[in-house]
């Protein structure tokens, strides 16, 4: 799945530069900031017209796509999505495992939280720089994007992946140091 923060344009950008012959199955998605964090919807190909979180969760359903709720656990990040009981008919899946997580339990507890609700497991390398790409996968038996999303619906999948090294998380703090140095300089 390929996702934007809160816009679709990089995933259909993506999508552009596909060749039909090419052995990728592509799940355009949105990862959007709502009112209470941030949420995934995969299969959407549009801009979501709201950040209020059932209406988000509705929306994206209603266009026939996923509500995933990456990193719930990941205590780092102050956008994350706390899950709550009253939360649960909205959703879909749950990451349980995102590269991005630099402590171990956070995925954890992740995978905890889909096994007791029985959710949807799903994986994330979060790649916000191209060494990323690639850490979290998710292994099915099938070749069409059809066959990936009933395995997913099913439970029929696995996942894995390596955590992103600390490197990538200094960077990621120096690229959002210059990115403010630069608005201030305005």
């Amino acid at each position: 799945m390929i996702c934007d923060h809160n816009t679709i344009k990089g995933a259909l950008a993506f999508k552009e530069v596909l060749s039909p012959e090419e052995d990728f199955i592509f799940i355009p998605g949105i990862e959007i900031l709502t009112d209470r964090g941030e949420v995934i919807g995969s299969w959407i190909e549009e801009d979501l017209k709201t950040s209020h979180f059932p209406e988000v969760a509705e929306e994206i359903k209603e266009r026939g796509g996923m509500v995933v709720i990456p990193h719930p656990f990941d205590a780092i990040r102050g956008k994350r999505f706390r899950v709550s009981e009253t939360d649960l008919p909205y959703i879909d899946a749950i990451e349980i495992f995102n590269s991005r997580c630099i402590l171990p339990r956070a995925n954890k507890r992740a995978l905890k939280l889909a096994e007791k609700y029985s959710l949807i497991q799903t994986a994330g390398s979060d790649a916000h720089f191209s060494p990323e790409l690639g850490n979290a996968w998710i292994d099915f038996i099938g070749s069409t994007t059809d066959e990936f999303r009933q395995s997913l619906q099913k439970g029929e999948i696995s996942t894995d992946g390596r955590r992103s090294p600390f490197s990538v998380h200094l960077h990621t703090i120096h690229h959002r140091m210059k990115r403010t140095f630069r608005r201030n300089q305005k």
